[in-house]
């Protein structure tokens, strides 16, 4: 008989094994005792096995409650507590409680962990490279962690040496050089947390040295960006002003927008930083470098272009060359020279009317005499270029044209120097 009551014994011992077994034969089995969960709202399921009805309630282990719904609050056997957690909008700390199940006389205890929100910030959020190929940095400021996605377009032309890391970090982006002299590029990089994501706007191929200015391929389109293409008009800007007006080019029917300022305005001398509305590490050029670029009636720096089938979608010149050699230029062969489309301008003394829609035009960042600044105008070939200094070159400050960029000297976001002129380390900032 004793040698039965040992086998008796250990036959009981082996059902418990791995279940919560009490002396009246109550089970309760989970699958784990922990959850640990995002700082997002979560659906967490807790699957139970327990022959017999189990009631379930939710213990907070700190000041914070009403977090957690649960549903539902009874299983009459196997089932399973569905947990609604709401999302933690701490930066500061983790939040848990306890999930505790009870039948008859058993009770077993879930412990759920719901992560911190996570902060992300990135700097810069637009990027436009002034180089025509090199290494720029993304500042990421984070409490977690966090990954990085350029998007698929990107993928000829854009690397980066990170694709995931925690908390602060450098991430590096590796541009390549254009096809040709004409190729700008525009996409994007994604930093994203379990919760949150920037999305970095980039430009990049916009950059085109002419005689030791950097100059960009395209007019500003929205304020601190360029235009999609060399051949996109862009909008249009008033002197020392940062919004930009809807350009309607070829239509010359549109009246003067709606809340264009009007009349005569005295000017500064200088467009100012506040108001650029060139992407950063840009600013609108001076008199001098669009003086440097067009040449002078005698030695002409452009030659003119029609839209065509092969080329560009509308009429400009190509600036930056002597002009036979840029009347040679193509869309796919610049000869180092860049496009200036056909843009126009308002004018306010002439309110509803679309002034000179056959001209490119160009702003330039130097005041004449007070209410008037200097501007470039180019018809074609045998029209007269009017470079900045003649008194043919000058535009009310209240009218609008368009704006192409040079690189600021004084901006650096690239952690290589690659050889732009007048690149100078200790200029980055």
């Amino acid at each position: 008989m004793k040698k039965k009551s040992y086998i008796f014994i250990a036959a009981a011992l082996t059902v418990c094994a791995g279940v919560s077994c009490q002396k009246n034969d109550i089970y309760i089995d989970v699958e784990q005792d922990l959850y640990e969960v995002p700082a997002v709202y979560t659906e967490l399921n807790i699957p139970v096995r327990c022959n017999t009805n189990s009631t379930a309630a939710v213990r907070y282990d700190g000041e914070e409650t009403g977090w957690i719904l649960l549903l539902p609050s009874l299983l009459g056997g196997d089932g399973v507590y569905s947990l609604w957690i709401e999302e933690n909008q701490s930066e500061a700390e983790a939040r848990s409680a306890t999930l505790v199940i009870t039948a008859g006389t058993s009770t077993r205890e879930v412990k759920v962990v719901q992560d911190l929100m996570t902060s992300l910030s990135v700097t810069p959020s637009y990027l436009a490279t002034t180089t025509p190929s090199g290494t720029y940095q993304l500042q990421i400021s984070s409490t977690g962690k966090w990954t990085v996605t350029p998007d698929p377009d990107t993928g000829d032309w854009l690397s980066v040496d990170k694709t995931s890391g925690e908390g602060n970090s450098t991430v590096n982006l590796t541009f390549s050089e254009p096809g040709n002299d004409s190729e700008v590029y525009n996409g994007t990089v994604t930093v994203s947390t379990e919760i949150s994501e920037v999305t970095v706007t980039v430009q990049h191929g916009y950059a085109q040295g002419i005689d030791g200015v950097v100059w960009a391929k395209a007019n500003v389109g929205e304020p601190g960006t360029f235009a999609s293409s060399p051949d996109d008009p862009g909008m249009l800007y008033q002197y020392n002003s940062r919004t930009g007006w809807e350009n309607p080019y070829p239509d010359v029917t549109v009246s003067r927008p709606v809340g264009m300022p009007a009349g005569e305005l005295s000017g500064p001398a200088e467009w100012a930083d506040e108001n650029n509305p060139c992407p950063d590490g840009w600013k609108v050029p001076t008199m001098e470098q669009v003086a440097a670029l067009v040449g002078s009636e005698a030695n002409r720096n452009y030659g003119w272009l029609e839209a065509s089938e092969d080329g560009f979608s509308i009429p400009g010149a190509v600036l930056g060359l002597p002009q036979e050699t840029a009347r040679t230029a193509t869309a796919a062969d610049m000869k180092g020279g860049i496009f200036l489309p056909c843009s126009g301008n308002f004018s306010w003394r002439t309110p509803s009317t679309y002034q000179n829609p056959g001209h490119a035009t160009m702003n330039t960042a130097t005041n004449k005499d007070g209410a008037y600044r200097y501007v470039v105008k180019i018809m074609s070939d045998t029209e007269a270029v009017l470079p900045p200094g003649t008194d043919w070159s000058w535009g009310e400050n209240n009218a609008a044209y368009s704006v192409r960029c040079v690189k600021d000297e004084r901006v650096s976001y690239g952690p290589v120097d690659i050889g732009i002129p007048g690149y100078d380390e200790g200029q980055r900032h």
